[in-house]
């Protein structure tokens, strides 16, 4: 039910409360400018329908005190005269609709749906970027190790001096799972364009014959079921910030086309030859070797010196000290807001695991891992025993770590098994895919089969 406020002091009033009455709305009637203001303020109104002409005053005024007061209220003018200079007047005010009396009761019923409807969408939009934005405020964000808080200054300085039509383009670096994502909302919302649209885009989940019309957008007719012209995420993300994931995912040739975005700020549609304006913050993210892969010939150098301007290196979470245990207690705490759980403390043993785990999926990882215990778990008090981290004791996990020579594995004194080796490798390079079987296969030298036969013999 829509609560309407009408003031009007016409003797068509009574019938305008009536029929909307009877539409199920809760309508209340005010027959001045002043009653109108003091009802609206005691009780807001979904829908204000106001005259213009009113015995102490214009309907103007109310229609500009309720923009002010609260710019969600939807505002329909009704005029005696309804000429096109007062519409238009009422519009550039604020105004959702202007109808002309004596009014068609139906009409009017119609017109105050759609407001209702807009305001609705109006509504939920807020929602959702709020929803969106939730998290992204800085001092919100944990992080005490020197490596985060480079990171969150970074952040901040960009923030204070890029104005709304500036922006350099920023790399996220860093293991999967260890907030890339997470950083890029940062970087949004704590700039002038957090008001704009954030679009985020993973590059690994698109299939490459259809990247280049979902980013850049295509003409109707430019490929086969292409029956109408489609916007692309470039075009979405105008105003505001796009965010590509797993940039290393680009083929070549649509590397070339994000090059000329970030150098131009200019794209064109697939099937188009209309060049249109960019005009968005780019932000991407990789937790692949850039530079390796330029030296493969699989990513453009040209490219990648243009995406390292500012360069953001996310840490993984064993890498984090004292952060590990207070990410854990943030994590603990924001998943029981957000299914309506009792908290419960970490018992003294948690301290040790959480720190001594190597944590291959770092913060999403944990993530999962709590959210788990917390919802399948009802000991009131989470302790190491609850948590099963991929089936293995984190003291025969080996720990494998890049070096320039090869590779470096941390073995634990009473020694590892070769088979648990293999496991790590393979665990380590499939997080770093997400779960994609033919990347990993190609990082490890082997085959997709050949990949798959391993997995399957250890039951994974």
């Amino acid at each position: 039910m829509a609560h309407l406020l009408l003031i009007d002091d016409d003797v068509q009033g009574d019938a305008v409360v009536k029929h909307l009455t009877q539409q199920g709305h809760d309508v209340r009637w005010a027959r001045s400018l002043a009653d109108g203001l003091k009802q609206y303020r005691a009780e807001r109104a979904d829908v204000v329908v106001v005259d213009t002409d009113l015995p102490d005053g214009s309907g103007q005024d109310v229609l500009i005190q309720v923009r002010i007061e609260d710019p969600t209220t939807m505002v329909v003018m009704t005029s005696a005269r309804g000429t096109i200079e007062e519409a238009v007047d009422a519009m550039k005010h604020g105004a959702s609709d202007f109808v002309r009396k004596p009014v068609d009761l139906a009409d009017l019923a119609l017109r105050v749906s759609r407001c209702l409807s807009s305001r609705r969408l109006a509504t939920q939009l807020e929602y959702l970027k709020a929803r969106q934005a939730r998290g992204s405020n800085i001092a919100g964000l944990v992080g005490e190790c020197p490596e985060m808080r480079n990171v969150f200054g970074t952040v901040i300085r960009l923030g204070q001096k890029t104005g709304r039509r500036a922006g350099p383009t920023v790399l996220i670096v860093g293991e999967t799972g260890t907030g890339k994502g997470v950083m890029a909302r940062a970087l949004h919302y704590n700039s002038s364009r957090r008001d704009g649209p954030f679009v985020e885009v993973n590059c690994a989940s698109i299939p490459e014959t259809l990247m280049e019309a979902e980013v850049f957008g295509a003409e109707r007719g430019a490929y086969t079921g292409a029956v109408a012209s489609h916007v692309g995420y470039v075009e979405t993300a105008e105003g505001g910030t796009l965010f590509l994931d797993e940039i290393g995912c680009l083929s070549l040739p649509l590397q070339a086309k994000l090059l000329t975005v970030l150098e131009s700020r200019t794209f064109r549609r697939v099937g188009s030859s209309v060049e249109r304006q960019a005009d968005i913050q780019t932000v991407v993210a990789t937790n692949m070797d850039l530079r390796a892969a330029a030296e493969r010939g699989v990513f453009r150098e040209d490219l990648l010196h243009r995406l390292e301007v500012i360069i953001l290196r996310m840490p993984p979470l064993r890498d984090r000290g004292p952060d590990q245990m207070r990410l854990a207690a943030h994590l603990r705490d924001e998943i029981c807001r957000e299914y309506g759980l009792a908290m419960r403390p970490f018992a003294d043993d948690v301290d040790e695991l959480i720190t001594s785990y190597h944590w291959p999926g770092n913060v999403r990882e944990l993530r999962n891992a709590l959210e788990q215990i917390l919802l399948l778990e009802d000991d009131p008090v989470i302790s190491a025993r609850h948590f099963m981290l991929r089936g293995r004791n984190k003291r025969t996990q080996p720990r494998l770590g890049s070096e320039s020579d090869g590779i470096d594995i941390d073995v634990p004194q009473e020694g590892l098994a070769l088979q648990a080796v293999e496991d790590a490798l393979i665990d380590r390079t499939l997080a770093m895919c997400d779960g994609n079987v033919s990347r990993a296969a190609r990082m490890l030298g082997v085959s997709r089969d050949q990949l798959r036969y391993r997995l399957a013999k250890r039951g994974a």
